[in-house]
C-alpha cells in the first residue's frame, strides 16, 4: 500500500519544533556562559574555617596594595608533607588574590623540574636541599622563608604548633618595600654574648640569624672605642653584660636615649652594670634578687625552681607581647631577676609598663651572699627579705611620638625594654618558638617592624570525638561485625532468591 504523501503543514510543524529546539539549546548555552562568566568575575570569597585560619589581616592587605613592582614568590616545599604543602599554597594563593598581578607564585617541585630548579640555584644563590619560600622583588637580594621557621614548635613534646606563615611572609615583603634592612647595634666589651658564636651553647649566633631572616642587619659596638652610637643605629642591645659600663660609656647612651634612641637590655641575676641611674630615668629598676617558682610534683611534694613562669595575663596587652595570651602560649625563663616599675611611672597614662609577669607562685630570692651556691628546691618564701610574687620579668619604657624640631615630621620618641634574663636565648636555649618571638618582637617594636607585631600566628582548630566506653565498644563492633554482616546476610539472601 502506498504511504500517504506529507502535507506542507507537518513539514512546517516539525521545521518550527526542530528550530525551536535549536534556539532553546543556544538559549541554554548562552545562560550557560553568562553564568559562569558573571561567577567567575563577580563572587563572594568567604573563609568558612573556625579559626579563620587563610584570612588575611588587615596589615597583610595594606602592605600588598603598597606594591609597586611585581613580586616573585618560589615555594620548594616537601613533597612527603602534603598538608603543609596544602596550608602553604592556599595561604599564597590568599596572597596572590589580594595582590592581583603584582603577585606572583610559581610552586616548583625538583624531582619533576629539575631544570627550572637549577636554574634557580644559580640565579638565587641557595641550597637545593632546603625547603624554603622565596621572595624576590625588584632588583633586591631575595629574601628566603625556611618551613621549619614557619612552625612553633613544642621542644619538650616536639609538637607542631601555631603557624606563622602570613606573619613572616608579610614581614619579608614589608622589608623589600622598605628597600633598606634595620641596624641594630650590639654592644661588646662587657661579656656580652657573641652574636657571630653558632657554635658555643652561650653564644647569639641562632638568634642573629633570625634577626637576618626579619632584614635586621646586627653589628657589633664597642662604646668604648667609638665613643658615642652610630647616627644610622635603629637600636642598641645590650646583652648579658658580666663587666659594669664605665661612666663614660652610660652618657653616651644618655645622650643617645635623651635623641629618641631606643634601647635593649637584658640583665641577668647579681650582675652589676653601671645602668641603673640610666634605667631609673625611664622608671625601671632591677632588683639583685633571683625569681623562684614553687610547684607540685606528681607525687604530691612542693619544690622550688628558678624559674621565671610567665602564661595567660602574664603578658601585657602592649604590642611585643599581645598576641602570645591570644595563642596561650607559655613561656619558661630560668635565672631571671626582677624588675621593679618604680612609683609614679605606671599611674597617669603610664609610659613605662609590665610585659612579663609571673604569677603570685613566684617570688624574688634575696641572697645576702651571692657567691655561695645555695640549694633552690629546699627555699621557701621569706616574707621579710624576699619579693612577693607575682614579679615583673621584663618591661618597656615608651616615650611615644613627637615633632621633629628640624623637619617637623612626627618621629618615634625613647623607647626601652628591659629583661632580667639573657641566657633564655642562647644557642643552647633557642627553641625558635616564644622565646624567640618574643626578642624578635622587642626588637621589631625598638626598630618600628609593626607587621610581625600586628599579626598573630594562627593555630589549627582541632576536632575531637569524646566517647564513654560503652559508646566507644558499640561503635567498634558496628564497624566490624554489625555492618558487614547485615551486608554479608543481604548478599546471601539475594543469591538464594535468584536461585529460585
Amino acid at each position: 500500500m502506498a504511504t500517504p504523501p506529507t502535507s506542507s503543514s507537518a513539514r512546517s510543524a516539525r521545521r518550527s519544533a526542530g528550530l525551536q529546539s535549536v534556539l532553546n539549546l543556544v538559549l541554554v548555552f548562552c545562560i550557560l556562559v553568562m553564568v559562569n562568566y558573571l561567577g567567575f568575575k563577580y563572587y563572594a570569597h568567604k573563609d568558612l574555617s573556625a579559626s579563620q585560619f587563610y584570612t588575611l589581616s588587615p596589615k597583610t592587605k595594606e602592605v600588598l596594595k603598597k606594591l609597586e613592582a611585581p613580586l616573585h614568590i618560589y615555594t620548594f616545599l616537601d613533597p612527603k608533607n602534603p598538608a603543609q604543602m596544602e596550608q602553604i599554597s592556599t595561604l599564597l594563593k590568599e596572597y596572590q588574590r589580594v595582590g592581583g598581578k603584582n603577585v606572583e607564585v610559581e610552586k616548583i617541585d625538583a624531582a619533576y623540574d629539575y631544570t627550572r630548579a637549577t636554574e634557580l640555584q644559580k640565579k638565587l644563590h641557595f641550597n637545593g636541599n632546603d625547603y624554603l619560600v622565596i621572595f624576590e622583588y625588584k632588583d633586591q637580594s631575595p629574601h628566603f622563608v625556611k618551613l621549619d621557621e614557619l612552625y612553633d614548635l613544642n621542644p619538650m613534646t616536639q609538637q607542631i604548633g601555631a603557624f606563622k606563615g602570613e606573619q613572616l611572609f608579610t614581614s619579608t615583603i614589608q622589608s623589600m618595600e622598605e628597600g633598606k634592612s634595620s641596624k641594630v647595634y650590639f654592644t661588646e666589651g662587657h661579656g656580652e654574648h657573641r652574636l657571630q658564636d653558632s657554635t658555643s651553647l652561650t653564644g647569639y649566633g641562632l638568634i642573629a640569624t633570625s634577626l637576618k631572616n626579619e632584614n635586621v642587619t646586627a653589628i657589633d659596638l664597642n662604646l668604648a672605642q667609638k665613643g658615642e652610637v652610630p647616627a644610622d643605629a635603629d637600636a642598641v642591645v645590650i646583652a648579658g653584660p658580666s663587666i659594669s659600663f664605665s661612666p663614660i660609656e652610660v652618657e653616651t647612651l644618655d645622650k643617645y636615649l635623651a635623641n629618641n634612641g631606643k634601647l635593649f637590655v637584658l640583665v641577668d641575676p647579681y650582675v652589676v652594670t653601671g645602668l641603673d641611674d640610666l634605667l631609673k630615668k625611664y622608671g625601671m629598676q632591677y632588683e639583685n634578687d633571683l625569681v623562684m617558682f614553687r610547684a607540685l610534683t606528681t607525687t604530691g611534694a612542693q619544690l622550688t625552681f628558678p624559674i621565671a613562669r610567665i602564661y595567660d595575663v602574664g603578658f601585657s596587652s602592649q604590642p611585643i607581647t599581645a598576641k602570645f595570651a591570644q595563642a596561650n602560649v607559655q613561656l619558661l625563663i630560668q635565672n631571671a631577676r626582677s624588675i621593679t616599675i618604680l612609683p609614679g611611672a605606671d599611674k597617669d597614662n603610664p609610659k613605662t609598663q609590665f610585659l612579663l609577669q609571673t604569677d603570685a607562685d613566684s617570688w624574688g630570692y634575696i641572697n645576702k651572699s651571692p657567691t655561695n651556691p645555695v640549694d633552690a628546691q629546699q627555699l621557701t618564701y621569706n616574707k621579710v627579705t624576699d619579693i612577693p610574687g607575682p614579679v615583673t620579668i621584663a618591661a618597656q619604657y615608651d616615650g611615644g611620638s613627637m615633632t621633629d624640631p628640624t623637619t617637623k615630621a612626627t618621629v618615634t620618641a625613647t623607647r626601652v625594654v628591659a629583661v632580667g634574663s639573657s641566657k633564655f636565648i642562647e644557642n643552647d636555649n633557642y627553641d625558635g618558638a616564644t622565646a624567640a618571638n618574643f626578642f624578635t618582637n622587642c626588637i621589631d617594636w625598638l626598630v618600628k617592624k609593626n607587621a610581625v607585631l600586628e599579626i598573630s600566628p594562627k593555630k589549627p582548630q582541632e576536632y575531637g570525638v569524646s566517647m564513654n566506653p560503652i559508646s566507644f565498644r558499640t561503635l567498634v563492633w558496628c564497624a566490624l561485625f554489625f555492618i558487614p554482616g547485615t551486608a554479608l546476610l543481604l548478599g546471601i539472601l539475594t543469591w538464594l532468591s535468584r536461585r529460585k
